[in-house]
């Protein structure tokens, strides 16, 4: 079976992440949230919709 070596590449780190935070989801959740904390100028977010009332079109 073929294995795309990116993909191994990115579970590697995966694990890696893991292990440094004890498999502990909490631990891990507070890892993400201090890495987007650093770098929060460079994430991109998607633009909320507009809501039905506002675009509801009357006759």
């Amino acid at each position: 079976m073929w294995t795309d070596p990116i993909v191994e590449e990115v579970r590697k780190h995966r694990r890696e992440i893991e292990k440094e935070c004890d498999n502990d989801f909490d631990k891990l959740f507070k890892r993400i949230k201090k890495r987007e904390a650093q770098i929060k100028n460079r994430l991109v977010t998607k633009p909320l919709k507009e809501s039905r009332e506002r675009t509801k079109v009357t006759a």
